[in-house]
C-alpha cells in the first residue's frame, strides 16, 4: 500500500545535492519537528520545486514516509515566505546562519517543539523586515536557550545566592549558565563576561515578555556586545563545539558583532 501523504509548515535548514537531479533537504516543521527528506528531480524541476527549496525558506511541503522509515519523500513545495533579504544581505545572512546552525545543533531528528519553531520564524521574519539584527539575535538566543531547557540564571549569584542589584558587579558564567558576583568570580578563577546592570535587566525582561512584545526592547551597542559575547560562549559550552557561523558574523563586528572578550570584574 502506498504511504499516505501529509502536509507540513516548514523552515528549510539545509540542502545538499544527491546525484545529478535530487536534493536532500533538512527542514524543521511545526507538525513533525526536524526531518530530512529527498526531493526527487528537484534540480531539474520547472514547476514543483524551482526557487523554493532554499535555505531559510518558509513553505508548505507535501511529503510521505519511506517504506524503511528513513528519508521522507518530498513531493511538492508551496512557498509562503522566501526571506530573500536573508540571502542577499551578507550581514543578515550571517545572523540567520547562526539561528539555523543553533537549530541543527539542538534538535534531534523527529523532535517537535512548537515554541522553538515559532521563535525561529519570529526571528527570521524580523531579520527579513529590517529590524536590528544584533538585537534579534540576542533576544532569539536568550529565548532559545530557555526553550531547550537551559534558561540563563539572571536573578542571583549562582555560588553565594546574593541577589543581582545595580550596586554590585556581576558577570555571566558560561560554565554555570548564570550570574556570578565579583567575589565568587574571583574565587573561582573563571571571570565570565561582565554585564552592566542595564544589560542584566534587559536580559531578564527578554525572558519574561510575550514573544509578540519582544521587539519593544531597545538594546544599546554596549548591551549587544555584552550579551552576544556571553551567549556565544554559553552556546559553545552547551553544544560542546563552536557555532561555525559565528566567524562569519564576527566579520561584521564594526556593525555590532560580538568581538568583546570575557573580562575581569
Amino acid at each position: 500500500m502506498p504511504a499516505r501523504s501529509y502536509e507540513v509548515e516548514a523552515i528549510v535548514l539545509d540542502t545538499r545535492d544527491h546525484g545529478e537531479a535530487d536534493l536532500i533537504v533538512t527542514f524543521f516543521s511545526l507538525e513533525r519537528g526536524r526531518a530530512t527528506g529527498i526531493a526527487k528531480g528537484a534540480k531539474r524541476s520547472k514547476r514543483r520545486f524551482v526557487n523554493k527549496l532554499e535555505i531559510f525558506s518558509f513553505l508548505r511541503l507535501t511529503c510521505s514516509e519511506s517504506a524503511g522509515g528513513g528519508l521522507v519523500f518530498i513531493h511538492e513545495a508551496d512557498l509562503h515566505t522566501p526571506f530573500l533579504r536573508l540571502r542577499t544581505d551578507p550581514s543578515r545572512y550571517a545572523t540567520a546562519s547562526v539561528i539555523r546552525e543553533s537549530l541543527l545543533l539542538a534538535l534531534r531528528e523527529g523532535e517537535r517543539d512548537e515554541t522553538v519553531f515559532r521563535l525561529a520564524l519570529w526571528a527570521l521574519h524580523g531579520l527579513d523586515a529590517g529590524r536590528s539584527r544584533q538585537s534579534l539575535l540576542v533576544l532569539y538566543l536568550l529565548r532559545f536557550y530557555s526553550a531547550i531547557g537551559y534558561r540563563p540564571g539572571l536573578e542571583a549569584c549562582l555560588s553565594c545566592g546574593i541577589e543581582a542589584s545595580p550596586g554590585r558587579g556581576f558577570a555571566f558564567s558560561h560554565l554555570g549558565g548564570g550570574l556570578v558576583c565579583a567575589t565568587c568570580a574571583a574565587a573561582s578563577g573563571h571571570p565570565g563576561t561582565r554585564l552592566s546592570p542595564g544589560t542584566i535587566r534587559l536580559m531578564q525582561s527578554a525572558l519574561e515578555l510575550p514573544l509578540d512584545k519582544l521587539h519593544r526592547l531597545q538594546l544599546t551597542d554596549a548591551m549587544h556586545r555584552e550579551c552576544l559575547t556571553a551567549l556565544h560562549l554559553y552556546g559553545r559550552h552547551l553544544f560542546q563545539r563552536d557555532i561555525h557561523s559565528w566567524a562569519m558574523l564576527d566579520s561584521f563586528s564594526d556593525q555590532g558583532g560580538s568581538t568583546a572578550k570575557p573580562v575581569q570584574i
